[in-house]
């Protein structure tokens, strides 16, 4: 399957929406996976794979995420940035 690069600049609150979206996302694959299993919809598998994906898709944008920050007066530009992560409480 083909990939698709994204690159955004979002603000703090903008970043923690997106992430908090993936989580709630993540979770309601979840929670079908576990209504699956009582016979409702696709295979448990199926869901789980999904939240599965997400949770990697997560993981990525973590990755890939940097904090830029205002450079000081006679600073190196290129030494402002660095990885912003929280880590997931409903992991």
């Amino acid at each position: 399957m083909p990939r698709k690069h994204i690159d955004v600049s979002v603000s703090h609150d903008e970043f923690e929406d997106l992430n908090n979206a993936l989580e709630d996302h993540r979770d309601s694959f979840r929670q079908m996976a576990e209504e699956a299993i009582g016979g409702f919809g696709l295979e448990p598998e199926y869901w789980a794979g999904r939240a599965q994906e997400v949770k990697c898709l997560r993981k990525t944008v973590h990755e890939r995420s940097t904090e830029e920050r205002e450079p000081q007066e006679g600073a190196d530009p290129g030494s402002a940035r660095g990885h912003d992560f929280q880590s997931d409480s409903r992991e």
